[in-house]
């Protein structure tokens, strides 16, 4: 669903992984200072799984880091566009953010469906329109493709 104003972004929940504490700190602020009051925090892709199968109520949008050493963000990507978390929507708006626009990266998570890439840092601005972007994004699930898909090391 797109956003239809500015301000819709403080509706959203959104999760957000990574395993820098400190990058972790500084996105939840950024996201709170657009109005997002609904924010889930995860240190690695594997916390973010067990997180995603948990949860209470519906993720809006997963901002997930690329490097991460217990499960980074394409394993996630691949997992979740799979159907592999159980009550979470395969085609859901998942960002990846990174530090670095390697083309591999690029080219494996364009290969499955990302909604959006965000290179850090990252700005409140760059923030909104990725996010805003990202929601109007949609594109047809192809399961048997993602499974298909090798993941670079990180």
């Amino acid at each position: 669903m797109p956003l239809t104003n500015a301000n819709a972004i403080g509706d959203l929940h959104i999760l957000i992984v990574d395993d820098d504490t400190v990058f972790l700190d500084l996105l939840q602020a950024l996201l709170q200072s657009m109005g997002v009051t609904a924010i889930t925090r995860a240190d690695s892709g594997m916390d973010a799984f067990g997180k995603l199968a948990a949860i209470d109520r519906v993720v809006d949008c997963v901002l997930c880091d690329y490097t991460m050493a217990k499960g980074n963000g394409l394993q996630l990507l691949q997992a979740i566009r799979m159907g592999k978390i159980k009550f979470f929507r395969p085609d859901a708006c998942f960002i990846l953010l990174t530090a670095s626009g390697e083309p591999k990266v690029v080219a494996t998570a364009a290969e499955l469906d990302v909604s959006g890439y965000l290179v850090k840092p990252v700005t409140p601005e760059k923030l909104r329109v990725a996010v805003t972007k990202a929601r109007a994004r949609s594109f047809r699930i192809d399961i048997p493709k993602y499974g298909n898909v090798a993941i670079p090391e990180a």
